[in-house]
């Protein structure tokens, strides 16, 4: 199973750079609580960043870089992800996956949804995580098992926030054991949290899970997937 970081709708460059960033741009919690500032509390300064998408916005691409890149250094998760974004599509800069990578990750760790889920992905597809002799094989196939736990890890860490790409991902790396221990349970909760989120590929793979599991593993599944939406939907 192939994907492309950005073939999923929430997450396609031109779309999300364009018009969703200037939304997004908030300190994001790694849990679902909302975290209230206090006098002592040192908060992100967006105004860099700002220039940036206004640069983007009047076609000046090389100023939106430098303004991303200058936010992205002083710590700012949002700008990190744009930059990540561009590096992997080309726009304004050249194509390096590496880069990619390296923002996305910081973006990720900082808890920021869409980078954690794109960092999931860019561990799948083994895009930009390694260098060197790492990157042939067979070196590349035994390392192949470590990358894809990573994956699910990230997957995970942006599915806990009800992401639903990466809800649908996660899925499907529990349905095939790719990464986790096969488990068609964990599968179908994840799938029907996806499906939630209007995640259209997820539709096949719980008429899917449906034709394999038991009455007794869909029955947990349901009772788990309950479980989660009263604990983190409200």
């Amino acid at each position: 199973m192939s994907r492309n970081l950005f073939s999923f709708r929430p997450l396609l460059p031109w779309t999300l750079l364009l018009s969703l960033l200037p939304a997004l741009a908030f300190p994001q919690s790694s849990g679902n609580s909302v975290q209230l500032a206090d006098e002592n509390t040192e908060l992100p300064d967006y105004s860099t960043y700002y220039e940036g998408v206004d640069a983007m916005d009047a076609g000046d691409m090389d100023r939106a870089v430098a303004a991303f890149r200058e936010s992205a250094e002083n710590g700012v998760a949002i700008a990190q992800y744009n930059l990540g974004v561009l590096y992997f599509s080309g726009r304004g800069v050249e194509q390096d996956y590496q880069q990619a990578y390296r923002w996305t990750r910081m973006a990720a760790e900082q808890g920021f949804v869409n980078a954690q889920a794109n960092l999931g992905t860019l561990y799948y597809n083994n895009l930009g995580v390694s260098d060197g002799w790492s990157t042939f094989w067979p070196i590349s196939y035994f390392l192949r098992p470590s990358r894809l736990k990573e994956a699910a890890r990230w997957y995970r860490a942006a599915a806990d926030q009800d992401h639903g790409q990466a809800q649908y991902f996660l899925a499907t790396l529990y349905e095939s054991g790719a990464g986790v221990e096969r488990d068609l349970v964990k599968a179908y909760q994840w799938t029907k949290l996806a499906i939630d989120n209007e995640v259209p590929e997820a539709e096949a793979l719980l008429t899917q899970l449906e034709s394999t599991m038991t009455q007794a593993q869909r029955m947990t599944a349901e009772s788990d997937y309950a479980t989660w939406v009263l604990a983190n939907r409200g």
